[in-house]
């Protein structure tokens, strides 16, 4: 990670964007990860999550698949993962959390592993694989007797992998994952993504408890559409503002 850090072509940050989900708006979600300082890992996002949904898992080894996804893009460029694509299943939106590489590296991250799958069977022999693991196993004490030491890292070797394909390519996302949930510190954070940074603030002190409003008011709040020198101009102003204060 040391090496990492002194590239300029690599992203320091990993990313975490939210969404709309069920009835809950990308908004209120970004607001209830800060109130619980967690990032819930609630779906599977790879190659075998259709299997594991057929297959009569027991809804404790379902979950042992789930992930929750970060993404290295520059921060520069995170509005580009905002756009409305066509075919895209997951609409993410302009809201989210920047987290340090080498931290999220040391809780267990990894970047997520696309295969490129073009004129090959890999695909089908990664899920015959899979159905050869996991005959006969529908739970995670069967498959923890089954495999014994190993049983974990099979869990977590196939929440990793994907393919890539004619009609599934999302190698531009650059995408890590985090096995299970996401549990941070405000320290942690190193910014927040929202539109609309100083309305975000309001919404925060109305929604969260004071506590929680003095600690996160004190993290940087970017908007996705800043360029380099914008992020960079409104840093500085907050810097100016956070020392301004304490001089009064």
């Amino acid at each position: 990670m040391e090496i990492h850090r002194s590239r300029e072509d690599l992203s320091r940050f990993l990313v975490h964007l939210t969404r709309d989900y069920k009835k809950e708006c990308a908004l209120f979600n970004l607001i209830s990860i800060l109130k619980n300082k967690a990032i819930f890992a609630k779906n599977a996002h790879c190659l075998v999550m259709h299997k594991i949904n057929n297959m009569r898992f027991s809804n404790l080894l379902k979950s042992k698949f789930n992930t929750v996804c970060f993404t290295e893009t520059p921060l520069p460029q995170i509005r580009q993962l905002v756009l409305e694509n066509e075919g895209r299943k997951i609409q993410l939106r302009p809201y989210g959390l920047v987290f340090g590489k080498d931290n999220l590296f040391n809780k267990g991250a990894s970047p997520a592993q696309y295969i490129n799958a073009k004129g090959t069977s890999i695909s089908k022999f990664l899920l015959d694989q899979f159905d050869s693991i996991f005959k006969g196993i529908t739970t995670l004490k069967k498959l923890k007797k089954a495999k014994a030491e190993h049983y974990e890292n099979i869990v977590h070797y196939y929440s990793l992998i994907n393919v890539v394909e004619d009609k599934n390519d999302f190698l531009w996302e650059r995408e890590w994952r985090h096995h299970g949930n996401f549990t941070f510190n405000y320290y942690d954070v190193v910014a927040i993504v929202a539109t609309d940074p100083e309305g975000f603030e309001k919404m925060v002190q109305k929604k969260l408890s004071k506590t929680k409003h003095n600690h996160i008011k004190k993290i940087p709040i970017i908007d996705p559409d800043w360029t380099y020198e914008e992020l960079l101009e409104n840093f500085a102003i907050n810097i100016r503002k956070k020392l301004s204060k304490g001089a009064s």
